[in-house]
């Protein structure tokens, strides 16, 4: 995974006086009721239950299924039917379940600037990025925080960071960041270094870097891990109307992809507040989870804070989140053995922890034996090491029957480690779209080609009966449901090349990995994840059936409801 976005948030208070001061009560748009009965018939509704069961009807009462079966078996139900709907041979699916995001952090695009490359964005140089930023600077002048998001070092033509001087050429009366498309680092210009104390004589803090110039030895600008973590925090801490604006643009991307589900995956007390309140207003028309970072839930493990009061039937307040290393492509990710090209490091060069050991193992202890979940983020296989040691340790103190422990992003686990999952109970989440943005950089960069081949191994996971699911660590890359689903199941790179073929899954199994699973390791399948009587009607209806012969990328968002009410119609 990578941390991001969790700056944002929003007072609720600030945002009920915008309720009132912006536009009255249109704002307060609070969640529509369903229209009562609706009846569906002449589809292709692949309900994702245990046996896979299909069916061409279904019923929904209010926020309910009350039946799923035949066209004949739902007779009974139309001449009462506040909707009848013919499917007209299209597929219905359980509704998208984020299993690891960032939530809102995909709009950011409504408020920064976009710096990503291809195939995401359009820059390819650094002064195409600058002018990126210049833009963003003359559409929203003032003094607070300039941001940029999602450049990548290694797809710019200078093959270079920017610099505390590039970015002081877009402006020196206010704060600039650029985040990096991992979102573990990030460059700040000198007003930001200024405002924060960084210099020349600044130490590097546990687990982060402030990288600094060879020659003079003051910083240049770039901040890597926990260095840039506080400048990060501060930067998306935005003004009310702009993270409404974020809130809305991300709400409104998920839900055209056939997301039901959100989740922030490292929220701050601030964001978690700003969610459940958006949430309660209408905001928010998708279900969230929410993760607290693990200051937080240690907080809770220690009975000084309690977090209940900001959930709900729509808000669920799931693992305590740690982050235990950074992010392959930007040589921060803990690797047991050398990366392959180390660039300006050492040949020996593995990355590093962004927390030791021993602190790791104490802290994930006192999380899971006061009763909370517990999620790590590991890519390299040595921080999936730290995490499988932690992970014993805990259980071994507090047995628990199904605490189902989530590593996210599992990205180099090695097959040794896939069988100690299994052992110890813990469930990987894929960032399976790494194999198409990076796949092509991890083997000739990065991993090498043999490494390079086991990334996100899906397939390995599935032999050994381990479940698991999938996300894209929005907004990392894009919020992209089809390319989420094609990615395990073609494993191809952005150049068209396959990589680690023997990793890949079935459609099945990736949807499955999207709905079900994504419901179970979350603690939701008894409301999610699946179209069965009584659980929540969150639906997808996709133009075309996944299951079908042709490119899964092809296929539509036709329509996404929650409980039974759109949230999203493809305009006809």
């Amino acid at each position: 995974m990578k941390k991001i976005i969790r700056g944002i948030g929003w007072a609720l208070v600030a945002v009920l006086a915008l309720v009132f001061v912006v536009g009255g009560i249109a704002w307060l748009r609070l969640h529509p009721s369903p229209p009562g009965l609706q009846v569906w018939t002449n589809g292709r509704i692949l309900t994702m239950d245990a046996e896979g069961t299909q069916a061409t009807a279904l019923v929904m009462e209010d926020d309910r299924i009350v039946a799923v079966g035949s066209d004949r078996d739902v007779q009974s139900w139309l001449p009462n039917a506040d909707v009848v709907l013919d499917l007209d041979g299209r597929t219905v699916v359980p509704g998208f379940i984020e299993a690891h995001g960032h939530f809102p952090g995909a709009g950011l695009v409504a408020v920064a600037a976009d710096l990503n490359s291809p195939p995401i964005g359009t820059v390819r140089t650094i002064p195409e990025a600058l002018d990126a930023l210049k833009e963003t600077n003359a559409d929203q002048p003032g003094d607070g925080w300039l941001i940029g998001f999602g450049y990548d070092d290694t797809m710019l033509e200078e093959q270079r960071h920017f610099t505390r001087q590039d970015l002081d050429s877009v402006s020196t009366n206010r704060p600039i960041l650029a985040m990096h498309i991992s979102a573990h680092m990030a460059v700040v210009n000198s007003l930001a270094l200024e405002r924060f104390g960084i210099t020349a004589q600044t130490p590097n803090p546990p687990g982060g870097e402030i990288r600094k110039d060879a020659e003079t030895g003051e910083p240049t600008g770039l901040l890597l891990e926990t260095a840039s973590r506080p400048l990060q925090l501060e930067a998306l801490n935005m003004p009310p109307l702009q993270q409404i604006a974020v809130v809305r643009s991300a709400a409104a991307l998920y839900a055209a992809q056939g997301f039901t589900t959100v989740q922030n995956g490292l929220a701050t007390l601030v964001q978690i507040k700003g969610m459940s309140g958006g949430s309660k207003l209408g905001l928010i028309p998708q279900r969230l989870v929410i993760w607290p970072k693990d200051e937080l839930g240690l907080e809770v493990a220690e009975g000084k804070l309690d977090l209940g009061a900001y959930a709900s039937e729509r808000v669920h307040i799931g693992a305590a989140k740690f982050v235990g290393d950074g992010s392959i492509q930007g040589y921060t990710g803990f690797l047991s053995e050398p990366y392959h090209r180390p660039g300006e490091h050492q040949a020996d060069y593995r990355g590093y922890p962004n927390i030791d050991a021993d602190t790791l193992k104490t802290q994930v202890k006192a999380i899971h034996c006061s009763g909370q979940q517990v999620a790590v983020h590991g890519n390299g296989d040595a921080a999936i090491d730290q995490f499988l040691d932690a992970w014993e340790a805990a259980i071994g103190a507090c047995p628990a029957e199904d605490p189902r422990p989530v590593l996210v992003h599992a990205q180099m686990a090695r097959p040794d480690q896939l069988a100690r999952m299994k052992k110890l109970g813990a469930t990987p989440s894929f960032f399976s779209a790494h194999v198409y943005y990076w796949g092509d950089r991890h083997r000739d960069i990065f991993l090498g080609p043999q490494r390079a081949a086991r990334i996100s191994p899906a397939a390995s996971a599935a032999a050994l009966g381990i479940p698991f699911t999938t996300h894209l660590d929005t907004p990392i890359v894009p919020i992209d449901s089809m390319l989420q689903l094609w990615t395990p199941v073609a494993r191809e790179t952005s150049s068209g090349e396959i990589l680690g073929p023997d990793e890949r899954i079935s459609v099945e199994q990736a949807l499955r990995a999207m709905t079900s699973d994504a419901a179970w390791q979350l603690r939701l399948e008894e409301q999610l994840g699946s179209i069965e009587p009584g659980k929540l009607a969150d639906l997808v209806i996709l133009s075309k059936n996944p299951l079908d012969d042709g490119d899964l990328r092809d296929i539509e968002i036709d329509q996404t409801l929650v409980g039974g009410v759109t949230i999203y119609e493809k305009p006809r």
